[in-house]
């Protein structure tokens, strides 16, 4: 082998190590940079999942509410229902006394 020889030996050698570590650091960059992202978007997504915690607790609280309110609407329906129909029927045995009573009056 010449010097010459060995020379571009060497040089194609440093050449081929010079861009593998290059093309190795460039690697290892973007495995920074995703993991950097990852770790971003780790934060942004527990973020995401401890609101969705808290207003799903607050979407049951205002649930059992309504469902409570529900019922309570149901039996103010149902007493206004019996109290309406209570007064109507004291209002029928009212005319129906005042009829007995005029009747009364005539024959007296």
């Amino acid at each position: 082998m010449t010097t010459e020889n060995t020379s571009l030996n060497q040089e194609v050698l440093y050449n081929f190590n010079k861009e593998f570590i290059e093309t190795l650091n460039d690697l290892k960059d973007k495995k920074k940079k995703l993991t950097k992202k990852i770790n971003e978007n780790k934060k942004e997504l527990d973020i995401i999942q401890s609101t969705l915690d808290e207003n799903n607790v607050k979407k049951t609280v205002l649930e059992e509410t309504i469902d409570k309110k529900n019922e309570q609407l149901k039996i103010l329906e149902t007493t206004i229902k019996d109290i309406q129909s209570a007064y109507e029927k004291i209002v029928e045995t009212s005319q129906v006394l005042l009829t007995v009573i005029k009747q009364h009056k005539r024959k007296a």
